[in-house]
């Protein structure tokens, strides 16, 4: 980053800087003006869609063939922003992973405060998950409020029993709602963009009498444990680098794997100015190679003989009054695989009418993670069987045989009972 660059850039964001006095209509008056001046990169299309009964903007970019998706939370301090808007600095993530990008238009406050937003996002991941998307092939992003919800969204996911998603990436992470930071002061000059008061002056908006400090409000008061691969990325010029800090230190603590980027003398969401600035497009690479590499970690190369991506259908029918002791059985052996690396990918137990009976999915990384995950739950493989009969199959790549199989097995499902 050269110093003209740096220079530059901070006279055209203190210049174009939101009056902190601004009410919300007249925020959303400015930013939409500022936006529909920035035309969306070459190859870049952007379609209006939804997901769970939440309106979207699907990004894709021509030439790629995805496989992944990336599903992205824009900024805007919960009351500013669409999806649209975000697109242009959404897309540039999708470039370097090969993923379509799927922008959540989550409601905004005052007119529709927490947790609406909150529960938009997990609607929409839902959305995704029922409509055929494996977890692993799934990314989380987004920038600023954006990148305080996908946290927050992560923390949800969890706490809903859904399976979680590969990766996610957070840039400038609002993560404190009770402006709590050293650095909403010590930073206070150097940032041209925010400043503790035009932060206050929206937080009401969206707690709405709650708790500011309430984990889905503030993800760095949250239980992070459990978390996926997280890389949150800042600059040192912005009041909200103690949130990202703070954020990865939290999520250390709960020993989730973080990588803490932070580029010196770059604002906030620097990454937006990847067309002007060095650094950005930088950062934007590490992030796209971090995201790469956790949403293609299920494909193992290998050598001979080890296959990749195993996955497994079977058909279980329960002795009589046996069935909560195969529910007690398979959650200890999902604890397992969640509490080690074991490779397990997926575990879904799908049950019929009236329990007599289940089909289970399982998923793993590679053919040793199946001999790895025996290894850790052999001592309940024996029980679990003991419970009634199955049959069952492994599968290389099956997409389509699999749903073919659990469609004919004749048992009626519903939402799995367990799942990972």
């Amino acid at each position: 980053m050269s110093t003209e660059q740096a220079e530059n850039l901070d006279t055209i964001l203190r210049q174009s800087a939101f009056p902190a006095d601004a009410d919300v209509s007249e925020l959303r008056r400015l930013l939409a003006e500022l936006t529909s001046a920035q035309p969306l990169p070459a190859g870049v299309t952007v379609t209006a869609a939804a997901l769970g009964g939440v309106p979207t903007a699907e990004i894709t970019i021509d030439g790629t063939e995805p496989r992944h998706v990336v599903l992205y939370f824009h900024g805007g301090v919960y009351v500013l922003g669409d999806a649209f808007q975000a697109a242009g600095l959404a897309s540039q993530i999708g470039r370097r992973t090969r993923a379509t990008v799927i922008s959540v238009d989550y409601r905004l406050a005052p007119e529709h405060p927490y947790p609406a937003a909150v529960d938009d996002a997990l609607a929409a991941y839902q959305a995704l998950l029922q409509g055929g998307m494996s977890p692993s092939d799934i990314a989380f992003a987004g920038e600023s409020a954006g990148g305080g919800l996908a946290i927050a969204t992560l923390v949800n996911v969890r706490d809903h029993g859904l399976p979680l998603p590969a990766a996610a990436f957070v840039m400038s992470p609002y993560a404190d709602l009770t402006l709590a930071g050293t650095t909403m002061d010590t930073k206070a000059e150097a940032d041209p963009l925010l400043s503790r008061e035009n932060l206050q002056a929206r937080i009401p908006d969206y707690t709405a009498g709650h708790d500011p400090a309430l984990g889905l409000i503030s993800p760095v008061f949250a239980d992070l444990s459990g978390l996926p691969p997280l890389i949150i990325q800042a600059g040192t010029h912005e009041v909200l680098l103690d949130d990202a800090i703070r954020l990865a230190g939290q999520a250390a603590i709960a020993d989730v794997q973080v990588t803490l980027d932070i580029t010196p003398g770059v604002p906030h969401v620097f990454q937006a100015y990847y067309p002007i600035l060095d650094e950005a497009a930088a950062a934007l690479d590490r992030a796209g190679q971090f995201l790469s590499t956790h949403l293609t970690g299920s494909q193992a190369t290998g050598g001979r003989g080890q296959l990749t991506e195993i996955q497994g259908v079977a058909r279980f029918k329960f002795h009589e009054g046996k069935v909560e002791e195969f529910k007690r059985l398979s959650a200890q052996s999902i604890d397992i695989a969640r509490a080690k690396d074991t490779g397990t990918l997926q575990y879904e137990i799908y049950f019929n009418d009236d329990e007599s009976e289940c089909v289970v999915h399982e998923r793993y990384r590679d053919s040793e993670a199946v001999i790895e995950h025996a290894a850790h739950v052999g001592h309940l493989t024996e029980a679990i069987f003991a419970t009634g009969s199955g049959s069952s199959e492994l599968l290389g790549e099956p997409s389509a045989e699999l749903t073919a199989m659990i469609e004919g097995s004749g048992v009626r499902l519903y939402k799995p009972f367990l799942s990972m």
